[in-house]
């Protein structure tokens, strides 16, 4: 307990929480910076990660990426260490390490909107049974809505914003035994439970940001199976190392938060929330973090990698041509991007040779007066098939990503996505979603207009059913699921077996009996016909 004494920094005991699904994979390079910036104050740190927790909090009864991994390799045979005993005490054993830590602070750390309720449960174990620690909550969804945060009975101080420099002002100010409440980026309560607000912090200098540091993470963290296997390891998984090149994203799609963070920013005056970094910045930080993780891969993180200047784009590709291993091979990257960021073909072709593995390309929805009045992306098909077109040129391979289900959705609209998928073509994977309406989305704000969307119901990525309750014509739940789980059936098998795979289509809408046997066998005809192998021999790859 502080006592309002003034507690030594190298005494100050900080435990950083992390919350989130089980077995997402890939340490957080939010924690990992702050680990950087809090040994740096001199402060004694430790981790509550919750990744390897089984928990009830993945919504809606959907099997979490520990099971469903395990099912689909349980055929291939894979290092225990990469999946080890999913751990089943969560509240037990984050009281043990408070027990044992004695934390001064508690800092939740990354917390969005997903994570939120296993934060929340955290929270009210610290304040019912701990509540001389001071907590500290920040992360996306405290950033969109803190008010919402701070009304919680169990939380304290709430940050907005980037918490670079708010987790060291809460830091300072509990080891010095001062009020928690005049924290710049923050709400906070007084001792009578008022809420006070602080006014909004500036926006960082990225490029002054220190490396991140991942040492508190376990090391198998790290391991993941990334399209093609890895020929140097036995189970061909990789060691993937997560680095952000620019924070922020340049596009307003309505069915994303990040052009909230960049709205919020310049709302509340604290600048352009788009930086990018500098080359030589990014050098020294990707051989670093590729030499201290022993990493043979590299993760980025950026909304759309290739949404900047050309120029700059071919700068990265010079720094990153001298970035090699002990053999003198290039280092395997994976970006995501959009279609409409591919201008140069030979660009492409440069950034394949010096390491890009795989790329994830957004194509949301194939209607196009749809996709440019509703979700306010403005690429035709024609260009985007074309961009899709060099890229098969240059042979990067690559997955593409849409969306199911979006307020206004009808059938028809979803078999557009269907047939623009038919026509991009060439890409190894088709990731199907069901649209979440995360808080901080414009196309949140039209589902509560049309009061589609109940305000109280949790959000999250990992759901087997939508959240929105749309009037007909509209798609209603069951259609949406059933829709998503037949995707790649109608995208990819010919044509003329598009009855039986909306035979299995209605089948799965009505929950009939034989529903599951019926799309097992479409199923295992995709992966032998895709693939050659059963879906349990081949590995996918679960974001995280």
């Amino acid at each position: 307990m502080l006592e309002n004494r003034i507690v030594e920094r190298s005494d100050f005991r900080l435990l950083m929480a992390y919350p989130n699904f089980t077995k997402m994979f890939t340490p957080s390079y939010a924690v990992g910076l702050f680990t950087t910036i809090l040994k740096n104050q001199g402060y004694d740190i430790d981790l509550f990660d919750c990744t390897p927790y089984l928990t009830s909090y993945n919504p809606q009864n959907m099997p979490n990426p520990q099971v469903l991994t395990q099912k689909l390799m349980s055929n291939k045979p894979v290092n225990p260490e990469f999946f080890q005993d999913v751990k089943t005490d969560l509240f037990g054993d984050f009281r043990k390490k408070l027990n044992d830590f004695k934390p001064y602070a508690v800092v939740f750390s990354t917390v969005v909107e997903d994570t939120w309720p296993q934060a929340r449960d955290m929270l009210k174990v610290l304040h019912d049974e701990y509540p001389q620690v001071k907590t500290l909550v920040g992360g996306v969804y405290s950033t969109m809505v803190p008010q919402q945060v701070i009304a919680s009975p169990y939380a304290q101080v709430v940050g907005f914003g980037e918490g670079e420099e708010t987790i060291v002002d809460f830091c300072e100010a509990a080891r010095k035994g001062e009020p928690l409440t005049n924290i710049l980026g923050t709400f906070a309560k007084d001792e009578s439970g008022k809420t006070i607000y602080n006014f909004p912090r500036k926006v960082i200098d990225i490029n002054q940001s220190p490396i991140p540091d991942f040492s508190l993470f376990d090391r198998n963290r790290f391991k993941r199976p990334l399209g093609r296997p890895n020929p140097a390891t036995e189970d061909g998984m990789w060691r993937a190392v997560p680095i952000e090149t620019y924070r922020g994203c340049p596009y307003t799609c309505t069915f994303c938060n990040s052009p909230i963070q960049k709205e919020l920013a310049e709302k509340r005056e604290q600048g352009d929330f788009l930086r990018r970094k500098s080359m030589d910045n990014l050098r020294k930080e990707i051989t670093t973090l590729l030499e201290k993780n022993d990493g043979d891969f590299l993760y980025i993180n950026d909304d759309a990698f290739m949404a900047r200047p050309i120029p700059e784009i071919d700068a990265f590709i010079e720094m990153y041509d001298t970035i090699r291993d002990s053999k003198g091979k290039h280092i395997p990257f994976w970006m995501q991007t959009r279609f409409e960021d591919i201008r140069d073909e030979g660009q492409l072709a440069r950034l394949k040779q010096v390491g890009l593995h795989h790329a994830s390309f957004g194509l949301e929805h194939g209607n196009e007066e749809f996709r440019k009045q509703k979700l306010k992306r403005n690429i035709s098909n024609e260009k985007m098939i074309e961009k899709a077109r060099i890229i098969q040129r240059v042979g990067v391979p690559y997955q593409i990503n849409v969306i199911i289900g979006m307020p206004y959705e009808t059938r028809d609209l979803v078999f557009d996505t269907i047939e623009l998928t038919r026509e991009v073509g060439g890409f190894d994977a088709i990731a199907p979603n069901l649209f979440m309406p995360y808080k901080g989305t414009k196309l949140r704000e039209m589902a509560l207009e049309e009061k589609w969307l109940d305000p109280e119901a949790q959000t999250s990525s990992f759901v087997g059913a939508s959240l929105l309750r749309m009037p007909r014509p509209y798609l209603q739940e069951n259609e949406m699921v059933a829709l998503q789980r037949t995707f790649r059936f109608y995208a990819e098998f010919p044509k003329n077996r598009w009855p039986e795979i909306e035979r299995v289509e209605m089948l799965l809408a009505a929950d009939a009996s034989e529903a599951e046997a019926e799309w097992g066998k479409l199923r295992d005809e995709f992966y032998q016909q895709k693939w050659g192998i059963t879906e349990s021999e081949r590995k996918l790859t679960y974001a995280g």
